[in-house]
């Protein structure tokens, strides 16, 4: 009983700490084992608040303009709106809150990463709370209208210097190409960057980026970011030193000593050997680096599972809801995804989605394709109420009952959706080779092929989630049993 107390305690735990955090991962085709651009990120914010995978098809216009459901941020309709798929908060119906997704252009977002502006900088140019842009707008705006990856920087930026920004977030964008990502400054200002191709980049609600240079390609920004930090004394320059946004923007407190550098920390160091980097002083962090190895999809969502197991900062192994390291996998994340464009495929099954539901630590990634069509119902439903059909309380309630009893549960269920997903994989590279033989001559038939995997992945990874619900309860019925013997009840 003092277990459960325990957990009980530590799921509570991570629902009071702030609401609005993330952790993003970032990895370049020349860092990656299969020459793949990856974007992922893990959503954090409330345990009870359902995702659903929703399909956006194409439309010659828009029906109406988008309104926003966080404040009063609006924006026309789009003309020759593209299709996309988003993961939509259950009571926006779809309409925003879209966090991730991939277009038919064959870009892809992933938004937002919280982040915390420098509070002179928001003195000076504040947050427009009011109707500004922020994460339950951008993606739903985004990317219906445009082809490139730069072409969405480009107008989340002119949308943020017109409109201003609502909060502060850092979002990315990918396409064959590579990956762009965008950091807020203030309310008006902002910071884009191209990946290295070779290197990779992690964030965990802080402010990350750090040169600028205003003529290289490979920079974007608001055209007043340097002129405006120079005027408002948030930045003196150096001789011979290129412009740092990170010390005119952002900030390092002590809230970030143990809410978000050791999560950074352990992740460079998961991907980095011999990093001398210490854990508590996240002004040295490097902000690019190259892996030891090629990295992998699993290496990403091994890095997104991430609680600090295997050490004494890891609070679930030690029943600790006070431990002060902010775990990367909590109970409370809503969803964990990671998007991989294959350049050298077609976009069909060259984009892949590959999302968990609920706490990344005990969930299944599965894979959705860019050219699905026909999303599996049970990803569609849900609300705030725990339900028997939709596949977010499916696996919500599994995890639910593993926190219970950690060390018993928690490998039960680890084991099980790693030989799932280890079967997926195996299974993903016969559909690729019969959709590459096809679907030329026989397009329809192809994109069948895919819908019909995806059909068959959620109904086999909601059989097994129903299994492993059903042992754990029976294994929880029987240690009860045996507290009730021998409490001589």
């Amino acid at each position: 009983m003092k277990k459960i107390t325990l957990l009980s305690a530590l799921i509570a735990s991570t629902l009071s700490v702030p609401s609005f955090a993330c952790t993003t991962i970032l990895v370049g085709n020349q860092a990656t084992k299969d020459g793949s651009f990856i974007v992922a990120r893990n959503e954090d914010y409330q345990a009870n608040n359902t995702k659903q995978f929703i399909y956006h098809p194409a439309e010659a216009k828009q029906k109406a303009d988008f309104k926003s459901n966080a404040n009063d941020f609006t924006y026309p309709a789009a003309e020759h709106a593209l299709e996309y798929t988003s993961l939509s908060d259950y009571d926006t119906k779809g309409t925003s809150m879209g966090e991730a997704g991939f277009n038919s252009a064959g870009v892809g977002i992933s938004a937002t990463e919280t982040i915390y502006n420098g509070s002179k900088a928001l003195a000076a140019d504040p947050y427009v709370t009011k109707t500004g842009i922020g994460e339950d707008a951008i993606e739903n705006v985004i990317l219906p209208r445009v082809h490139t990856a730069k072409e969405g920087v480009e107008l989340l930026g002119k949308i943020i210097e017109k409109q201003g920004a609502s909060e502060g977030f850092g979002v990315a964008f990918v396409d064959k190409t590579g990956i762009w990502y965008l950091e807020t400054g203030s309310g008006h200002q902002w910071m884009a960057q191209k990946l290295p191709a070779d290197k990779y980049f992690v964030s965990a609600n802080q402010g990350r980026l750090s040169t600028y240079k205003p003529h290289d390609p490979d920079y974007l920004a608001s055209p007043t970011l340097v002129s405006f930090a120079e005027n408002h004394a948030l930045y003196t320059p150096v001789t011979g030193e290129a412009f740092n946004f990170h010390k005119a923007y952002s900030q390092d407190t002590q809230n970030d000593v143990t809410y978000n550098y050791p999560r950074v920390w352990t992740l460079q160091h998961m991907y980095t050997q011999g990093l001398k980097t210490k854990i508590d002083q996240g002004q040295n962090f490097p902000v690019f680096l190259t892996p030891t190895h090629k990295l992998t999809i699993n290496d990403v969502e091994q890095g997104l599972r991430n609680h600090y197991q295997g050490t004494s900062h890891d609070p679930y192994a030690n029943n600790n809801p006070k431990e002060p390291y902010r775990p990367i996998s909590v109970f409370r994340t809503q969803e964990s995804h990671i998007l991989q464009v294959r350049p050298s495929l077609p976009i069909a099954i060259g984009e892949t989605e590959y999302m968990a539901y609920g706490m990344s630590a005990l969930s299944v990634y599965i894979p959705y394709y860019q050219g699905m069509t026909q999303v599996p119902k049970a990803l569609t439903l849900g609300n705030d109420k725990a339900d028997d059909q939709s596949a977010n309380w499916q696996f919500r309630k599994l995890q639910t009952l593993a926190m219970t009893n950690w060390n018993e549960f928690a490998p039960i269920v680890q084991k099980a959706y790693q030989q799932f997903e280890q079967q997926t994989a195996v299974k993903q590279q016969l559909l690729e080779k019969q959709y590459l033989a096809i679907y030329k001559k026989e397009p329809k038939k192809a994109q069948a092929l895919i819908n019909q995997f995806e059909q068959k992945t959620v109904d086999d990874a909601l059989t097994l989630t129903h299994d492993l619900t059903n042992t754990l309860l029976t294994k929880m019925t029987h240690n009860t049993d045996m507290l009730y013997h021998f409490e001589g009840a």
